[in-house]
Parts: structure tokens; C-alpha cells; sequence
């Protein structure tokens, strides 16, 4: 019997899923980040080896596919490097790493299904199938992208800090509100912290923001609805790309800001009313999909065909 080992590793944790060529699961575990936006590669290689490792016990290696969806693995030469490092490990005969988003929209829609995935958690990132084949809207990563990410938001709180700070900006409630979050006495401390903080450090900012939001703190709100409009324009960017659409498109938002329980949720929802679309209501889960990704490119390779990626 074959076996599929799928593996999602975004910002803020990793999930690997071990299934057979049922679909049946077999087996679930977490453990720390494994994505590339603030991991080195031999951090990630360690987790994924960890988790492995304590989830195949004397299963054969022959047996064995594994596909890594794992953050910041767009770049198609950190992609070989990693298949190559995975492989030196001895966890599986067939290794092929994509990133997160990729993983999780295969589960969503499969292989050929027409989709949008918005996901909005530490960073952040839209996938859409549609007629005209495939696109990816953001992505980046922290640098240069991930707009109306949680890492984002924090980094927006803490400019605001400093702005207020300058005298740029009437103070508030934020200003006491982060620094007690991250533990510092003054606006000046912030540069020291976020020089060595984590991603998810900063990213963790961003539930403060949606709660003094809530309040009706200004500068917190103007900084939620910058986050939402940021994520509008990836949806509606693809929605407008890919177009013809045979029926409204569905639209899948995953990630701890968006998701149904996730503060920018209903936000979103509200702002969501104006593209004609329907929000997928199933769950879906990256480290399944990584497990059908494998899957599918073991039956790819013995049928001497190819699975796409997104551009």
C-alpha cells in the first residue's frame, strides 16, 4: 500500500497529515514553523524531520510520498534545494515541496476546479483558477508585501506608536496598548524589539489592533479598514483576471484573520457583498491537500505527465 505524507508549514506552526490511497487519515501532528518568511532552512528541515519522523514509525520508505507546502517557497530554486535537502533525510522515495497556499488551495478545489483562495493569517497571499487558467495576486512576503496580513497590522500599530510618538499623530490608547503588549517602557524601546522579533511576533499585534478597532479607537480603525481593502483588492483582482466566469466564483478565506472566527472576518464578509461571488463554507486544510498533492504527482510521474503550478 502506498502512503501520502503531506505537510503545511506556515508562519506561526506546522501540520503534517499522513494518509493511505484511500484518503483515509492515519495520523495528525504539530509542531513549530517550518515556512521560510523568518526560518532558516535548516530550522525547517529539523521541524519537518522531527514531526516525520515520530508520525511514520516503521513504515517503509519506498512507500512513502510527501509533498511540503511550506511558506516563502515560491522561489523555484529554494524549491529544488529543499526537495534535495527533504530527500538526504530518508523520510520518503518521492519529495516535491510548493508553497502553503498551493497546498491548501488543492484541497479547496483540487486539480482542475474553478476558485479563489484568500488567505490572510501572519502573512498573506490569493490563489484563483478560473477559464483562462490560473493566477496568483500577492505573496511577496514581509519586505515588499503580505498587505492586509497580521504582520502588516502589527507593523502598522507600531509605526503609528512612533508616529504618535514624533508628535505626527494625536496620541491614543494604542500607543499603552503596545508597548505593554510587547514589553517595552518607551516608543524608542520598539526599534530594539522589532529588529529581532519574529514575524509572529509582530504579526500577534494585530488582534490588539482589531480589538481597540472594535472600540472605535481611530487609529486602530483606520488601520483594520486599510487591512480589508488590501485584501479586497487581491479578490477582485482575480476575479477580474480570470473572468468569464460560468456562475459566481467561490471564494475560500483561510488564516487566523480571516477565517470564521478570525477578527477581520466579518469585516470582510460586509465588504465581500460587493463582488458577486459565493464564500465557500467547507474547511479546508493545507496539510490534507499537501497529502492529494503528492498523490497526484505520483500518479503524474507513472502516467509521464506533469502537474502546473501557479504562476
Amino acid at each position: 500500500m502506498d502512503f501520502f505524507l503531506g505537510i503545511d508549514g506556515g508562519g506561526s506552526h506546522t501540520r503534517v497529515v499522513l494518509m493511505d490511497g484511500d484518503e483515509v487519515e492515519l495520523g495528525r501532528m504539530e509542531g513549530s514553523t517550518s515556512g521560510l518568511d523568518k526560518s532558516s532552512v535548516d530550522v525547517s528541515l529539523e521541524v519537518i524531520e522531527t514531526l516525520c519522523g515520530k508520525m511514520l514509525g516503521g513504515i517503509e520508505f519506498s512507500k512513502i510520498s510527501l509533498c511540503a507546502g511550506l511558506a516563502g517557497a515560491g522561489d523555484k530554486v529554494i524549491k529544488k534545494s529543499l526537495e534535495s535537502a527533504i530527500q538526504e533525510l530518508g523520510i520518503a522515495k518521492r519529495v516535491s515541496v510548493r508553497t502553503d497556499a498551493e497546498v491548501t488551495f488543492m484541497d479547496a478545489f483540487g486539480l482542475d476546479e474553478p476558485g479563489i483562495l484568500l488567505i490572510a493569517g501572519t502573512g498573506s497571499t490569493a490563489l484563483g483558477r478560473g477559464l483562462k487558467g490560473s493566477k496568483r495576486v500577492g505573496g511577496w512576503g514581509s519586505i515588499i508585501g503580505d498587505e492586509g496580513s497580521g504582520y502588516r497590522i502589527g507593523l502598522e500599530s507600531l509605526r503609528s506608536v512612533i508616529k504618535i510618538q514624533d508628535g505626527r499623530m494625536s496620541s491614543t490608547p494604542l500607543v499603552t496598548e503596545v508597548l505593554d503588549a510587547v514589553g517595552v517602557d518607551a516608543p524608542r524601546d520598539l526599534v530594539a524589539w522589532v529588529s529581532s522579533a519574529e514575524k509572529s511576533e509582530v504579526a500577534a499585534l494585530a488582534s490588539l489592533v482589531c480589538r481597540l478597532a472594535n472600540k472605535g479607537e481611530k487609529v486602530s480603525s483606520f488601520i483594520v479598514e486599510k487591512a480589508i481593502d488590501d485584501l479586497m483588492a487581491h479578490v477582485q483582482t482575480l476575479v477580474q483576471h480570470l473572468k468569464p466566469w460560468t456562475s459566481p466564483p467561490q471564494i475560500v478565506l483561510h488564516g487566523g484573520l480571516i477565517d470564521s472566527s478570525g477578527p477581520l472576518h466579518h469585516g470582510l464578509m460586509s465588504a465581500m457583498k460587493e463582488v458577486d461571488c459565493v464564500i465557500f463554507e467547507g474547511e479546508v486544510d493545507g496539510a490534507r491537500g499537501a497529502c492529494k498533492m503528492a498523490a497526484c504527482i505520483q500518479d503524474a510521474e507513472q502516467n509521464s505527465s506533469s502537474l502546473g503550478v501557479f504562476p
